[in-house]
């Protein structure tokens, strides 16, 4: 396939951002020119709400069954674009735009339109977080009995989320959304937008793509079942069903989420306050480390008993495949519930996101008092999970599960365990094998190689976690690198195993020797991975030793492009890796590097204009055809294309799968797909093709080309990821900076510091300053870093700032221009009483604000706590009543009061202040002591929203604690700390 300029689109890009100008290396200039492509509303990857698309196309059917619809994986996927886009270009824009789309259309909460989408958590009880329902082997088994078999343990996080964040409302991804309400459901609860929760698989491992119903996430029961809506397809229980809303998250889309904002900190992206968002998403991604139940980890092993966990006992360290929460809608909606998973797969591991929201050098710690030592805990788990599941090949196996078969049934005699939990070959889902695809080993390990990448740079090459990551890689790029292959064709036989020279079936083992044919232009990767054996049962990194009976086999040649993309971010960042600890390339890393430049430019040949896209041989599209959609006896209802499910034309279910009921069809559930542009062509090729005894299409699969959103983006930062990491060291046409972005001043006495984005390739920033707004400019100072204090400046005058940035080629254009105002500034009391604040509400226009404080004594006497008192200065945003909550206090909420005091006349940034006092029972702070997190809460009675943007004490910067002389201080009446406004 011939390669592609795209002229235009590239001209198109630059007129859209003039200062790109030239891209200076073949992989910088794809991955433009990818960029552009994505967003070329000509190439349909986004709907007219600017949802992307899980694919350019319409008619397919894999995790989502309809190409419009989208996941959180896209989502995802879609912040990575636009972090490297940003890295590239100088323009964070698109990736704060790309949040702020994911906060609208697939996190639900109140994005500040008023629309409730979690409604009724607040009722949530986390001493009781859901009631118990096995899982079964057959989706013909659902309904699951909703029953008492097994208490749900305690959920410890509710309480500190609370705290943090003053609510419960989880910020998470819900994994599926219907873009264009194609389903026909709607949006229950935001009617505003077009784009509808959705979900489909709930019954079990064995229920695929092909298998499932879809259903709304917000179900009144308005379709599906009479009075029942959809849930009696999945639960039964003893009353009617609640009308209820309910959404699951897929915990790795979350964790790449994460992931792109570590990588955009540490690229220059410096906006706290979407780097606030990333570390509250990862807050309460800890709620994918628990059992589905809480139920205490490795206690059903012996006997199929499990107990109830009662705190952190509960807790997998480990990415489970979900997480899942809900309440009631309606009047008696007044209850809410939250599971774990027991069920944790290696493709969906983050070690890299684990590192960002544990280390302070990752700089994403959350807020929540124990999050930072549950990531902790988890970066070493998951680094030990990875090296338990290595196949003596260099393949990762499965996984590992806490509720055998899904019920915590005992283990079989002689199971391997990790932590107390049963080896699984195959978790989550067994239709196909959920660890056969490729794609779950390189979108996983490419993160450990980018872990080791990171721990190299860093300079540690000795600690525990990176001894594992080194392991794991490398071992990993030696296997794979085996079976994958630039301008060659692998030799495989019919049933997908490759052959050696003498044409004998490749079945493991070390460094196999593939035969090949001369393929110009071709790439080829593994498709899938077979596996034997088990892992030893785990005793600890020290202890370990390779599997000699965990045993994989390689089969399946691939031209998947999207697992191509993120193998060859792999072999990058594990090339870049070696580079980084040995000061060159190691042997292995160096073959790494080659083989990822070759697969890029053979990769490259497939680009037709729309994206990198080959075409797919799709046997599995038989199951279009096929009854095997099971209902239970009795069951119909309305779907929300207008017709009846399940319909007139079902078959008896087959009772040896455990059910009593039929089975329909794709077709039959989902009648609009008939009108699909490449539905006749489907059909065609079926009924002059398929074998209906057989089962094979004896003149051939029908083919598709498709260009997925997720595929395209891994390919595209494959191009950024190659021109950052590899090309970066190798000598290249300099090229003119970019201009710097976002800056910003503080103004202070007699001077303004002033802050401004790192650009890529500069060597120096030249600060320029004007009396009026857009000039004209003076040179006031040229410095290296990208700060700067101006101190020749006057109190009460007006300065207008911008900075170019240079280097031996030239100098960039301008920045964007900031203002500020120097004044003089009253000097604060200073004692040996000191307040620290921190804030975790970064939205400033909702209805409570919620300071965090603690008082330290650094004086060399005790203080009766009874004697001071603080105050927090806001505006109200229109006087009415309001409430003070103390949500947590180490001293005891009941020993803080709360009294608000009307400022007249109003001060800048005041109208109000809150004065918070204690009581007796609160004690005497002694010397060198704090009182430990005193967390409050306000809000007006009526629940109107403020506007905290201005207010003196509210800094929304600070989101751990910092000495903050805005909230002062008073000793016995006198202020003895801070400042008054």
């Amino acid at each position: 396939m011939a390669a592609v300029l795209f002229l235009s689109l590239m001209t198109g890009l630059f007129n859209f951002r003039p200062q790109t100008a030239h891209a200076s290396t073949t992989e910088q200039t794809r991955f433009l020119q990818l960029y552009a492509q994505l967003k070329d509303p000509a190439n349909g990857y986004f709907s007219a709400e600017g949802v992307p698309y899980h694919a350019v196309e319409t008619l397919m059917s894999e995790a989502p069954d309809y190409g419009h619809m989208t996941t959180s994986e896209a989502y995802s996927y879609w912040m990575w674009l636009e972090v490297l886009y940003g890295y590239h270009t100088g323009d964070w824009t698109k990736l704060e735009s790309a949040w702020d789309n994911m906060e609208k259309y697939i996190i639900p909460i109140n994005e500040g339109d008023g629309k409730e989408e979690q409604p009724t958590m607040s009722y949530y009880n986390p001493n009781s977080p859901a009631t118990y329902a096995a899982e079964h082997a057959q989706p013909d088994q659902y309904p699951s009995q909703l029953g008492g078999q097994y208490t749900a343990g305690k959920d410890p996080l509710d309480a500190e989320l609370k705290a943090t964040y003053g609510n419960n409302q989880t910020y998470l991804m819900h994994w599926l959304v219907d873009v264009d309400n194609w389903y026909g459901f709607g949006n229950l609860l935001n009617p505003t937008h077009t784009a509808a929760y959705v979900n489909t698989f709930q019954r079990g491992e064995q229920e695929s793509v092909w298998e499932a119903v879809p259903h709304p996430s917000q179900d009144d029961k308005t379709f599906g079942k009479a009075n029942e809506g959809f849930m009696s397809l999945f639960t039964k229980e003893a009353n009617v069903p609640s009308a209820q809303w309910r959404y699951t998250n897929a915990t790795d889309a979350d964790a790449r989420a994460v992931q792109a904002m570590y990588w955009a900190k540490e690229l220059g992206y410096n906006n706290t306050v979407y780097l606030n968002k990333a570390k509250k998403m990862g807050d309460f991604l800890r709620y994918g480390m628990y059992d589905k139940y809480f139920q205490k980890v490795g206690s059903a092993a012996t006997d199929g008993t499990p107990d109830a966990g009662t705190g952190k006992d509960s807790n997998q360290y480990l990415l489970a495949w979900y997480t899942a929460w809900g309440g009631g809608l309606g009047a008696t909606g007044n209850w809410a519930w939250r599971i774990g998973a027991s069920h944790a797969h290696q493709g969906y591991q983050n070690v890299v996101a684990a590192y960002a929201l544990s280390d302070s050098d990752g700089g994403l710690i959350p807020s929540s008092a124990t999050a930072g030592q549950d990531w902790e805990n988890s970066l070493k788990r998951q680094l030990e999970f990875y090296t338990w599941l290595q196949s003596s090949e260099g393949a990762i196996a499965g996984g590992a599960t806490n509720s055998y078969q899904g019920a915590y049934k005992a283990y079989p005699a002689g199971t391997s365990t990790f932590y107390g939990m049963a080896y699984d070959e195959a978790p989550v889902y067994h239709d196909p094998p959920s660890n056969n695809w490729f794609g779950m080993q390189a979108w996983s390990v490419e993160r450990v190689a980018e872990l080791y990448y990171i721990l190299a740079s860093n300079g540690d090459t000795t600690s525990e976690n990176f001894q594992m990551a080194k392991q794991v890689i490398e071992n990993w790029v030696d296997w794979s690198k085996d079976y994958a292959f630039a301008n060659k064709r692998p030799v495989t036989d019919a049933e997908g195993y490759y052959l050696n020279s003498q044409g004998n079936r490749i079945l493991g083992g070390a460094n196999p020797q593939v035969a090949t044919v001369s393929a110009p232009g071709e790439f080829w990767i593994p498709g899938n991975v077979e596996w034997t054996g088990q892992p030893n049962t785990w005793n600890g990194f020290s202890g370990s030793a390779a599997n000699s009976n965990l045993k994989a086999v390689t089969k399946s040649p691939s031209q998947d492009t999207g697992v191509l993309g993120s193998y060859i971010k792999a072999l990058t960042f594990y090339a870049a890796g070696t580079k980084a600890e040995h000061g060159s390339y190691s042997t292995l890393g160096g073959e790494a590097q080659v083989l990822a430049k070759s697969l890029l430019d053979t990769a490259w040949g497939y680009n037709d204009g729309i994206g990198i896209a080959t075409t797919e041989s799709r046997a599995d599209y038989s199951r279009y055809f096929t009854k095997e959609v099971y209902f239970p006896s009795g069951w119909t209802g309305t779907f929300g294309q207008g017709n009846t499910i399940p319909g007139t034309s079902t078959v008896p279910s087959d009772p040896a799968k455990g059910g009593n009921g039929v089975y329909a069809s794709y077709t039959d559930i989902r009648p609009n797909i008939v009108n699909d542009s490449k539905w006749q062509y489907l059909l065609d090729k079926y009924n002059t093709s398929f074998n209906k005894v057989t089962k094979t299409w004896d003149n051939g699969a029908p083919e598709f080309t498709y260009h997925r959103f997720w595929s395209q983006v891994d390919m595209a930062t494959a191009y950024a990821e190659y021109d950052r990491l590899i090309n970066s060291s190798v000598p290249t046409e300099p090229v003119a900076p970019k201009a710097p972005s976002k800056p910003s001043t503080v103004a202070g006495n007699q001077v303004v510091d002033l802050s401004w984005n790192n650009v890529t390739g500069a060597t120096s920033y030249t600060v320029k300053r004007a009396a009026t707004t857009g000039g004209p400019y003076s040179d006031v100072a040229v410095v290296t870093q990208a700060t700067y204090s101006d101190t020749s400046v006057v109190n009460g005058t007006d300065y207008y700032y911008v900075v170019s940035a240079s280097n031996v080629v030239g100098e960039s254009p301008n920045s964007p221009e900031v203002h500020a105002k120097p004044m003089d500034v009253p000097i604060p009391a200073q004692g040996d009483l000191v307040v620290k604040y921190r804030t975790s509400d970064t939205n400033p226009g909702d209805n409570q604000f919620r300071p965090q404080l603690q008082i330290v004594n650094n004086g060399d006497t005790a203080v009766a706590l009874s004697d001071v008192k603080l105050r927090y200065y806001y505006t109200i945003d229109g006087d009415k009543p309001q409430q003070f909550n103390v949500d947590y206090a180490n001293i005891g909420g009941s020993n803080i009061q709360g009294t608000f005091v009307k400022v007249d006349p109003a001060k800048t940034g005041a109208d109000y202040y809150l004065e918070i006092s204690f009581g007796a029972g609160a004690g005497s702070l002694a010397p060198g002591a704090n009182t430990g997190d005193i967390q409050i809460r306000v809000n007006k009675t009526d629940w109107s929203n403020y506007n905290e943007v201005g207010d003196y004490s509210y800094d929304p910067t600070k989101t751990s604690y910092t000495e903050w002389n805005h909230v002062p201080l008073y000793l016995n009446g006198a202020l003895a700390w801070g400042l008054e406004p």
